[in-house]
């Protein structure tokens, strides 16, 4: 964990430094040493930030506290901070002279669901998600994106006589439903704070060996987008179903059916993945409800 959380901020700091020396000679080594540095440095209050953070997530829209502790660092950098921008994103701006504007992405929430690692630092908080009570946790590295992002700002506030420009940090609430960039989009991000020349952000995009680059030429990943469907029927005792028409009947089958879509009606050389994340019917198991039977894709990732 030492050297990964090392590694994204070392590269995530000098990603955002690069395009700031378009009118001057950069010496990369230079630079990447002096980031290095800054790193080994600040390295123990960020691992510190990122177990707090891990420790005590907040799912979508929910992220007050987190979003809290990210404004207070950004503010003790120098930053100018906006909260509240798309419920609970923030943004942070500094600004170091004439130059381009470099954003730099995170994101803020958690999953709705319990960690069973047994780590020291575990996640036990729970919350209310559509209505139910359930556990949360950081399952897909935004704690650790969370805290590369405050690193690079120390970073590069720590090299200002390097660069000049401005840096927009946008912490952005509700990644994981797909709804906070819409939300912070919304209310003006790129109309009350300057558009960005640039734009960095870190993010999980498959299993990889420790210290390989990889890339891709064209397109890397595609959109994802979610859709809830409500399935109606008639209800009545289990014990009589032909005089229902069950609606977790049709749901069932709607589940293996909208595989064919991808199986039979893509294009086998086309990227395409659909998943039913949750189903939802019925209140006790000899009834047959007439409605309110309920799938919800996860986060497929469908071919644009």
């Amino acid at each position: 964990m030492t050297k990964f959380l090392a590694t994204l901020l070392a590269s995530a700091g000098l990603c955002a430094a690069l395009p700031l020396q378009a009118h001057a000679e950069l010496d990369v080594v230079s630079l990447k040493s002096a980031i290095a540095r800054s790193i080994e440095s600040d390295f123990p209050k960020l691992e510190a930030l990122y177990k707090d953070i891990h420790a005590h997530p907040e799912i979508a829209f929910q992220e007050e506290k987190t979003a809290a502790k990210l404004a207070a660092e950004m503010r003790a950098l120098g930053f100018e901070v906006t909260e509240h921008v798309g419920q609970t994103g923030l943004v942070a701006i500094y600004k170091n002279g004439d130059g381009p504007t470099i954003m730099v992405r995170t994101e803020l929430d958690a999953l709705p669901m319990e960690e069973k690692t047994g780590l020291a630092y575990a996640s036990h908080d729970k919350t209310v998600w559509q209505g139910r009570e359930t556990f949360v946790a950081h399952s897909c590295g935004h704690d650790i994106h969370m805290a590369s992002w405050v690193g690079t700002a120390r970073t590069l506030v720590g090299l200002k006589d390097q660069w000049h420009g401005t840096l927009m940090f946008i912490a952005q609430p509700a990644e994981e439903v797909g709804s906070g960039a819409m939300a912070m989009l919304r209310e003006g991000l790129f109309t009350r704070f300057p558009k960005p020349d640039f734009g960095f952000a870190l993010h999980a995009n498959g299993a990889f060996a420790y210290g390989t680059v990889l890339y891709t030429v064209g397109a890397g990943s595609s959109s994802a987008d979610g859709l809830y469907i409500k399935f109606r029927g008639r209800g009545g005792h289990g014990a009589v179903p032909q005089a229902t028409i069950d609606p977790v009947m049709m749901a069932a089958r709607f589940v293996v059916d909208v595989q064919s879509v991808i199986s039979r009606e893509k294009d086998p050389t086309e990227f395409g993945v659909v998943s039913i994340g949750t189903i939802q019917g019925g209140t006790a198991m000899n009834i047959i409800p007439s409605r309110r039977c309920r799938n919800r894709p996860s986060k497929p990732a469908l071919k644009r």
